[in-house]
């Protein structure tokens, strides 16, 4: 488990990981306190992370435990891919054509079959073992390891890199946001998924929401502060909308029990879901969870 210590940051100034501006407390999540940069509004975990921190987040207990993860990941197969297979038709539009996208935090590869399926070539690097095993032995280019450590990536270049609900598990966002940046080639897109804490979902839930679930979630990112992050690396805006997603009731019946210790919306929310057979999906109905899309200037 992750040390406790991680929880004893002291509420006083801090540094923004985003943009260096001073950061005050915020808000304390289950014993965790949360600052907020006072100028570009980004809420982070104000204290040192373990070098293995990616590792311990994404661990079997994250795809298979439940909580805040998955009761069993490999049953969003079907939902991925066509997310997959979407994003790549986003990205087409922009890009003008197909290519080679690079996927952070690929788990089982279902995004990269769904690009795949629009005839993308796709390679992807994960850091749970049992995951990158079971997407090799589908056929997928995946590989074993954390991002931010393999430097060896930049050696090729890419027509996009995806980091679909990834940027907000990494302890220095900044530093892999400028690590995509090296991977494209000129006018290559970076695509985001991430969450919006301005959302009124978010603002309804206050400390109850799920994407407050530190020490696996350290940053909170709204679309003006994570479009700040990108063009301090040089990346310029290109478009964001809200994320239209199916969930499976199962996943959501987990999340909902995790959250209903601090929000008694999520305690009702519960009682709603638990009427549906897990198996079932659903159209996700909150406002919270958004794509953006960055583009590598030509020169």
């Amino acid at each position: 488990m992750m040390s406790k210590n991680l929880s004893l940051a002291k509420p006083e100034a801090y540094c923004c990981v985003l943009c260096g501006s001073v950061a005050n407390l915020a808000l304390v999540v289950r014993g965790f306190h949360i600052a907020q940069c006072d100028s570009c509004g980004h809420q982070f975990l104000p204290t040192s992370i373990p070098r293995d921190h990616v590792a311990r987040t994404y661990s079997d207990e994250y795809f298979f435990g439940g909580g805040a993860g998955y009761t069993n990941y490999l049953d969003q197969k079907g939902l991925l891919e066509k997310r997959g297979s979407q994003y790549a038709k986003i990205v087409e539009k922009h890009l003008g054509r197909k290519g080679k996208v690079f996927d952070i935090g690929a788990a089982a590869g279902f995004l990269m079959q769904g690009w795949l399926n629009r005839d993308w070539t796709a390679v992807g690097i994960e850091p749970n073992l049992a995951m990158v095993q079971h997407g090799q032995e589908h056929g997928l280019d995946l590989h074993h390891g954390v991002y931010e450590e393999s430097a060896e990536w930049t050696k090729e270049s890419y027509d996009c890199v995806s980091m679909v609900q990834v940027i907000s598990h990494l302890p220095s966002p900044v530093d892999a946001l400028r690590l995509a940046y090296k991977m494209l080639k000129p006018s290559g897109i970076l695509l985001v998924e991430t969450w919006d804490r301005k959302s009124w979902i978010a603002s309804a839930m206050k400390t109850g929401w799920h994407e407050y679930s530190p020490p696996s979630v350290l940053q909170w990112f709204h679309r003006e502060s994570l479009t700040k992050a990108a063009n301090l690396v040089g990346f310029e805006f290109v478009e964001s909308q809200r994320v239209l997603r199916w969930l499976n009731i199962g996943h959501a019946k987990s999340l909902l029990k995790h959250m209903s210790a601090t929000s008694k919306l999520a305690t009702l929310a519960s009682i709603v879901a638990n009427i549906f057979p897990s198996q079932m999906n659903i159209l996700y109905p909150g406002d919270d969870l958004f794509w953006a899309l960055y583009r590598k200037p030509t020169s």
